[in-house]
């Protein structure tokens, strides 16, 4: 991969990191938010609660995002980024323009989604 390319997906790749610490962030602000009222009908009780497990599973999931990008900017130092972990070949480019922390390629992932 040449040095710009390099240059290019390092800088996705940050754009995405701190597009998660914001979304990190704000779930954390709705949570904190939710826990300090007491909602006064039952209904208001079940909203917040689902609100709650969403926030948390955002959170879980975006977590999950990041180390998926932290390990993408540890292999572009290395050298090995773009490189399907799976069958060792190269990911295209436009996979990697759209998730810049894929792991594999289309072929692969459409397999292990499959199983």
């Amino acid at each position: 991969m040449k040095k710009e390319e390099k240059k290019y997906f390092l800088d996705l790749l940050e754009k995405e990191k701190v597009k998660i610490f914001k979304n990190l962030s704000y779930a954390k602000e709705v949570l904190e938010r939710g826990e300090k009222g007491i909602p006064t009908h039952i209904a208001d009780y079940g909203t917040d609660e689902f609100e709650k497990d969403l926030e948390l599973e955002l959170s879980s999931s975006e977590s999950k995002i990041l180390e998926a990008i932290n390990n993408a900017i540890k292999k572009i130092t290395d050298g090995t980024y773009g490189i399907c972990e799976n069958c060792k070949k190269q990911i295209s480019k436009e996979r990697l323009k759209a998730i810049p922390y894929a792991k594999y390629c289309i072929k692969c992932q459409m397999e292990k989604e499959k199983t």
